[in-house]
């Protein structure tokens, strides 16, 4: 059998034959820590890397070119050229995995404790992520999550919005983290809603059980199926309360809802799934809420929307909008 690193890069590179598949599942199914090992990189491998050290890039660029044969580098020629950034990281953690075991579980520790990947949209932008335990988040617009590649550690940081639909497991818990609160789940489906600077943050049940542990408070908050807290991080007062939940996940299909919220939460809501920025006068909108729902309209009718209820003027200058509230004769 060939050496296993490079087995694995010509795998990971789609050039491997059969015989290397072959010999690549059978090297997999001897341990657990093979298994875990390679399904990591499977994961780290789906996501961006960004470069830190252009010394250990060029390094692992040269292990790469010495162990892969000239007649693979021709046939995978474009792939190794867009792919060197992801390979680097690969090359390094593969170094003297075939014949050291113990070695080789050390080095593929340091990725496991130090390498977090992390999944970011932008505004505007919404994405589907499958994490290594097989759990599934959707992103909402300019949100951030950062998970651990070991599917054993259940540890989601978020900052944004996300919807949660976790794979059950009775010896790692689900936990996901945000500024002040940890909410720890079995297995169930929950919305979390962490934008910093935002006026409350939002837990949402729709299916299973979580418990919430907010910071300051001896014992967690557990919520059931179609309960929301609603916590104010500015005051750290936290309501409990029976809910539409369902309401909570229609962003997933372009659907904005809206429940007696504040103005400011309406612009900041729109300001991220339209990309754009509103500039108005916030304190003459203080005392504003807007309960609606919006489905999937472009900024213009949405504004026009608004004005049914809400007398406003506004300017649309591409990606700015000027907002003011209309006088009232």
């Amino acid at each position: 059998m060939k050496d296993i690193s490079e087995i694995i890069a010509r795998y990971l590179l789609n050039i491997a034959d059969k015989d290397e598949l072959d010999d690549l599942s059978r090297w997999e199914r001897k341990s657990e820590d093979n298994s875990r090992f390679l399904g990591s990189l499977r994961t780290f491998w789906s996501h961006p890397l960004e470069e830190k050290s252009s010394g250990l890039l060029t390094h692992a660029r040269e292990r790469l070119l010495t162990r892969i044969t000239p007649a693979v580098v021709t046939k995978g020629k474009r792939s190794l050229f867009f792919s060197f950034s992801k390979i680097a990281a690969v090359i390094i953690l593969l170094i003297s995995i075939a014949g050291v075991s113990s070695y080789f579980i050390s080095k593929s520790n340091l990725f496991y404790k130090s390498n977090w990947v992390e999944v970011s949209t932008q505004a505007g932008q919404q994405s589907k992520v499958t994490l290594p335990d097989s759990s599934i988040v959707w992103l909402n617009a300019e949100t951030e999550v950062r998970y651990h590649p070991d599917r054993r550690e259940r540890k989601v940081y978020l900052n944004g919005e996300a919807y949660f639909e976790v794979k059950h497991s009775s010896d790692y818990p689900f936990v996901v983290e945000t500024g002040d609160a940890k909410v720890r789940v079995l297995g169930t489906k929950f919305n979390v809603s962490h934008y910093p600077g935002a006026e409350f943050d939002k837990v949402s049940l729709l299916s299973g059980r979580i418990e919430m542990l907010l910071t300051g408070r001896k014992s967690p908050i557990e919520l059931k199926p179609g309960e929301k807290v609603v916590y104010r991080p500015t005051t750290h007062v936290m309501t409990k309360m029976k809910a539409n939940v369902q309401n909570e996940i229609l962003w997933r299909q372009g659907i904005l809802v809206f429940d007696n919220d504040s103005f400011n939460e309406l612009i900041q809501k729109l300001e991220r799934y339209y990309a754009v920025t509103f500039v108005y006068d916030k304190e003459a909108f203080n005392s504003i809420h807007y309960t609606g729902t919006i489905n999937n309209l472009t900024i213009g009718k949405v504004l026009e929307f608004i004005n049914l209820t809400i007398p406003i003027a506004y300017d649309i200058n591409n990606k700015t909008i000027r907002l003011a509230l209309k006088t009232q004769r």
